[in-house]
Parts: C-alpha cells; sequence; structure tokens
C-alpha cells in the first residue's frame, strides 16, 4: 500500500527561491528548455542531447540543494561533465541556434568555478 504524501507548499516554494539565486541554474535551465525543443532530425542524436541537458539542470538543483561542500562539488562536477558532453554533441547539430551554444558556454564555465 504506497504511502500517503503530505504537500508542504513552503518547502517546495523555499527551494524554488533558493535555486532561483544561483545563476548557474538559471542560465542551466534556459540551456536545457531550448534543448529540449531544438528539432534534430537523428532520433538517436536528438534523444542523447536531450538527456544530457536535462541532466545538467537536474545535477545542477542537486548540488545546490545539497549542504556538504564536498557533496556540492561532486554534482556540479557531474554537471559541467553531462555541459561537456552537450557541447560536443551541439556540434554534430546542423543550424543550432548561437544561443544555445553561448548558454552552454556560460553554463561550462560557472560550473567550473562552482567546482572548485
Amino acid at each position: 500500500m504506497p504511502l500517503p504524501v503530505i504537500a508542504t507548499p513552503t518547502a517546495t516554494v523555499s527551494a524554488s527561491s533558493s535555486l532561483e539565486r544561483l545563476d548557474c541554474f538559471r542560465v542551466a535551465r534556459d540551456f536545457a528548455r531550448i534543448a529540449q525543443r531544438l528539432p534534430i532530425a537523428n532520433q538517436v542524436l536528438r534523444d542523447q542531447f536531450r538527456r544530457a541537458s536535462l541532466s545538467v539542470l537536474t545535477n545542477t538543483a542537486e548540488g545546490a540543494g545539497r549542504v556538504a561542500k564536498a557533496d556540492k562539488r561532486r554534482c556540479y562536477a557531474i554537471a559541467r561533465g553531462e555541459a561537456c558532453e552537450s557541447a560536443a554533441l551541439l556540434d554534430l547539430i546542423d543550424d543550432a541556434p548561437k544561443e544555445i551554444g553561448h548558454l552552454l558556454s556560460r553554463v561550462i564555465a560557472m560550473l567550473t568555478k562552482l567546482v572548485r
């Protein structure tokens, strides 16, 4: 039997607002939103690019939610790795808007600083 879910709107709002203060999260979110809608003909490339871009966002959010510095660094390092994977995949995508490349470069730079 499933356990009842108790909603705590205050916790959700608090976590959401703390993420909003992290510029890296906002840029990663903008990148992921564009990446999810980007028309890519090759299905394998499209799926991998979308998974990697979503992973950048979720690992950045997870890192922001961690308390211990080592945990934060680990999550940010994973997010950076996924961002680098996204950059490699982006090189294979024809006619990608320049905006997505600029966002991705910003995310990688910010995550590099967060990992240090």
